[in-house]
C-alpha cells in the first residue's frame, strides 16, 4: 500500500498494530506462517535460507513487502523512517488523524516497521 493511499483510506481499517522488525530472523519467527509462503514464493526451502539468500537480488525490505502481500487475512503498510510512507504516517499524527499507540516520529533508523491492520467490515442494518 502507497503512503497517499493509505492516508484516505485508513478509515476503512481497525486493530492497528505496529511490528517493529530488527531484521530478517524476526521477521521470519513474527509469523510461521511467513516461512511457508518464502517456500512457495521462492522456491527455497527455508532451512537454505541464509545460506543461499545471494540468490534472491530483492533487497530484505524488498522481499518482506512481497510476502506479506500474500498474506490473506491482515493488511499491511511498511515503513522506515524518514521514507515516504513514514512521512506520511507522522503527518497523519501530527495533524491527529490517527493515533498509532506509539510516538510515530520516535521509530530506530536501524528497524523496518509494519503497520498491521484488518480492513473493516461492512454493516448493513
Amino acid at each position: 500500500m502507497l503512503a497517499n493511499e493509505f492516508s484516505e483510506t485508513c478509515f476503512q481499517y481497525e486493530n492497528f498494530m505496529v511490528w517493529e522488525i530488527e531484521n530478517m530472523d524476526a521477521f521470519f519467527k513474527g509469523n510461521e506462517v511467513l516461512k511457508t509462503i518464502f517456500e512457495d514464493c521462492y522456491k527455497i526451502p527455508f532451512k537454505d535460507f541464509k545460506e543461499r539468500r545471494k540468490e534472491i537480488q530483492e533487497t530484505d525490505l524488498q522481499m518482506m513487502t512481497k510476502l506479506l502481500n500474500y498474506v490473506d487475512d491482515k493488511h499491511f503498510f511498511i515503513f522506515t523512517i524518514h521514507d515516504e510512507n513514514h512521512l506520511e504516517l507522522v503527518k497523519m499524527q501530527r495533524m491527529k488523524i490517527m493515533d498509532f499507540g506509539l510516538n510515530i516520529e520516535d521509530i530506530r533508523k536501524d528497524r523496518v516497521y509494519v503497520m498491521i491492520m484488518d480492513k473493516k467490515t461492512a454493516s448493513f442494518s
